[in-house]
This record gives C-alpha cells, structure tokens and sequence, in this order.
C-alpha cells in the first residue's frame, strides 16, 4: 500500500535518500523517542541489536496510531558517540528492517547519552 498523500525528491547529491518530503494536508502522528531494550529492561549488548529493538518499538509505536514505515515523512535518530562505523552499522540494518519502498528523509545525529544508557533513540513523523 502507498501513500498517495506523500511525495519525496530525490537528493541530487546523495543517492538513495531523499532531499525533501512533501506532505498533503491531513492527519499527522508525532511520534516521540523510542528506545529499544532488552525484555529484561537491560541495554542490549551489541549496536545492531540495539537498532532491531528500537525499530521494533518505533514499528509497535506506528501501528497503534494506524501507520508503518511506508507513512513515515520524517525521523530524526540519535546515536552515541557516533562514528562512521555506527553509521554504516545503521544505515544497513534499517535498511533490512524497514519495509519501505522510499525510505522516509532522516537525520543522524551524534549525542553523548540517552535515557538509561540507551543508545540509539529515534522519533519519527507520519502521515496518516
């Protein structure tokens, strides 16, 4: 199912993201930041799991307002002590969890914590 009420340009500069979205007026779901942890309450013990957990809850946080991944204009993601490992090590693991045929626009940004030592937190946009 696609989102007629989205529209996204392409980046001249970067392949595979998108430079702008373009929303048509509705309903839109602000969706404040998930964190994944472990059932036990517990930080996972690797970045990529860690990742898989919070797209989880980000996935569980859409569907109960109604939307998925192919709804979300915008996230803003944000990662500890960020490096270019950590980067590639989340771009290719959204990239095999979101089910979008265009992947929403997004910013990484690098922080020095998260909400109990999290380490990755995202909040997203949605156009419902």
């Amino acid at each position: 199912m696609t989102n007629d009420r989205i529209s996204r340009t392409a980046s001249p500069s970067v392949p595979g993201i998108s430079d702008s979205t373009r929303v048509k007026s509705g309903d839109l779901v602000f969706i404040s930041g998930q964190v994944g942890f472990e059932p036990d309450g517990s930080v996972p013990d690797s970045f990529e799991r860690a990742i898989e957990l919070t797209y989880g809850e980000l996935k569980r946080a859409l569907e109960a307002a109604g939307a998925s991944y192919e709804d979300v204009v915008r996230v803003n993601v944000y990662i500890t002590h960020l490096d270019q490992e950590k980067l590639v090590t989340w771009r290719n693991t959204r990239n095999r969890i979101v089910d979008a045929p265009e992947p929403s626009a997004s910013t990484v940004i690098g922080v020095y914590s998260l909400y109990n030592g999290a380490t990755i937190e995202i909040d997203a946009i949605a156009a419902v």
